[in-house]
């Protein structure tokens, strides 16, 4: 795996880690981030671009989940969800079985939608899968608060892009020059889901989310910006292997990553840290699984789960170049609440 070693090593570094491949326009903490989510081929509407998972701030009782696809929605489409596919938010816990042994069981929270109707809405079907089968827990329509019985809320719909970066000016490799939040003003597809946190069965989760269509998973994500950083293509590696490695991550499993990755994630950060440097396997145990980590009992930030308004490019960029690029100064401008469904409105 080549490396490389410049004066602009930062920069280019910093420019990795938001967007990746320059020529695509959106590339974001995972916004169009492999060849195979993008027109002609690919459907932007099963392109995930973030996941957040983080305490209610109306109901500290509450997990609110949520998945954010279809980067600039109505503008590369429509701003629907693709029907017949399969929209999933996977929550592992930890339990002990009749042995006393620790096993990994994954909730599957599993919307699908259905054609578009002449206003743009669907109707959104909300099922469960746990280790007592399958579930219609509700079913409504899109642009519309869906209340679930026991306690939880379902909203699926056009917002506001939450995430926040000066793409402009890492272009031009002018860090901190004044500018603005580059998504300002651009939409995606959001589903948010609000549970009660006893139905997670335990305070300590991992939430990480799919996209399927026909059997295939087409996109995956837990923590911001792993596949944009650390998967080839991106400044420190070949372009040969690119289309092949990003897609395989997509499409790969978490429980594989450290076998089928962890020498991505090693090559990257040795470029910073060196290479007998004992943070970079802790790093790379860090990031890898790519499941986004929460502890529902608590109200803190990144990386305890993610909030909306946290700033993880900040927070990966000090990580991931040990200390060399600790910000791009750009602040949260979307207009969030504290109650349901939490986003600022589309634009």
């Amino acid at each position: 795996m080549k490396k490389i070693s410049t004066v602009g090593l930062y920069s280019l570094m910093s420019l990795a880690l938001v967007f990746g491949l320059v020529a695509m326009p959106a590339k974001a903490a995972d916004h169009l981030d492999a060849p195979g989510l993008t027109p002609p081929g690919g459907d932007t509407r099963l392109d995930i671009t973030d996941i957040y998972a983080f305490q209610s701030p109306s109901n500290s009782a509450n997990t609110v989940l949520i998945l954010n696809v279809n980067p600039l929605a109505g503008v590369l489409n429509d701003g629907t969800f693709r029907p017949g596919a399969s929209y999933e938010i996977k929550v592992q816990r930890n339990q002990a079985d009749d042995e006393g042994e620790t096993e990994v069981e994954t909730l599957t929270y599993k919307l699908s939608f259905g054609a578009a109707d002449a206003s743009l809405n669907q109707s959104v079907t909300l099922r469960l899968s746990d280790g007592d089968g399958r579930h219609v827990l509700a079913k409504g329509m899109t642009g519309q608060n869906i209340s679930i019985p026991g306690g939880g809320m379902l909203r699926a719909g056009v917002f506001d892009d939450p995430f926040f970066f000066d793409l402009n000016a890492f272009l031009s490799v002018n860090f901190c020059a004044p500018g603005a939040n580059f998504f300002n003003g651009l939409n995606v597809s959001s589903i948010v889901l609000e549970v009660p946190s006893s139905w997670l069965g335990s305070n300590n989760v991992g939430v990480w989310a799919r996209t399927v269509l026909k059997g295939k998973q087409i996109d995956r994500m837990g923590r911001p910006a792993i596949n944009t950083v650390f998967i080839p293509n991106n400044p420190f590696e070949p372009n040969g292997s690119e289309p092949s490695q990003k897609n395989a991550f997509n499409a790969g499993k978490p429980k594989n990553d450290q076998r089928d990755f962890r020498g991505e994630v090693v090559d990257t950060l040795q470029i910073f840290y060196g290479t007998n440097d004992p943070t970079v396997d802790a790093l790379a145990d860090f990031l890898l699984p790519d499941i986004l980590t929460v502890d529902t009992s608590s109200a803190a930030g990144f990386p305890n789960g993610r909030g909306l308004a946290d700033d993880v490019i900040d927070i990966e960029l000090g990580l991931v170049t040990n200390g060399a690029v600790t910000t791009d100064c750009v602040a949260n401008d979307s207009a969030f609440t504290n109650t349901f469904p939490y986003l600022a409105p589309a634009n």
